[in-house]
This record gives C-alpha cells, structure tokens and sequence, in this order.
C-alpha cells in the first residue's frame, strides 16, 4: 500500500497544484487589530506620561527657584509703598505710605 500511495505520489510532483487556503484569516485580522489598538494605547499613554513629567520638570527647575533680583525689587517697591521716606529734602518732597495718602485726598476732594 505504501508503495502505490508513493507512486501517486511522484506522478503528481512534477505537476503545478494549488494547496487549499487554510490559513485563519480572521484569527490573523483579530490579532493585527489588537496590536494596532495595544501599540496606539501605548503611545498615547506615553506621550501623555511625558509631557505630565516634562510639565512638572519645568515647574519645579524653573519657576519654583526663587528670584533674588525680582525679590529684591519687590521689597524695594513695598517699602515705598508702605513707609514714609525722603525724595528732596530741599524741595521738600517727601513719600507717604499709599493709604495714607489716599486718606488724605479723600479729605481733601471729599471722593
């Protein structure tokens, strides 16, 4: 029997056959869908995982470092604001605190 089933066999060899299709078309288009879906997700997550971190890099690296030059000018503007001073002892102008000030212009214009 082995015999005649290897002489079929060696007529058919040289003949051009077509094999059936039997490959899971839809198994095959179901994983390439979830690999699509799977890498997506993924990129999304981490993109949205870097500018999160990138955002929180610059807060804390560059605006939450204290200024001196701009502390030391807001210092400077409060105390003028705030304090009585000297402008021109000769002309005799001098600074008042602001809401001194506006006391004063209020009794003055009665606004």
């Amino acid at each position: 029997m082995e015999k005649k089933q290897l002489d079929q066999h060696h007529q058919t060899a040289g003949q051009n056959t077509i094999e059936p299709d039997n490959l899971p078309v839809k198994s095959i288009s179901w994983f390439v869908v979830a690999l699509v879906v799977i890498v997506a997700g993924t990129i999304i997550v981490m993109n949205q995982v870097y500018w999160l971190t990138s955002s929180s890099l610059v807060q804390t690296n560059e605006l939450d470092v204290p200024n001196k030059l701009l502390e030391s000018v807001r210092a400077a503007d409060k105390q003028e604001l705030e304090e009585y001073g000297e402008i021109d002892k000769q002309k005799g102008v001098y600074r008042l605190p602001v809401e001194e000030a506006m006391k004063i212009y209020v009794k003055k214009n009665g606004n």
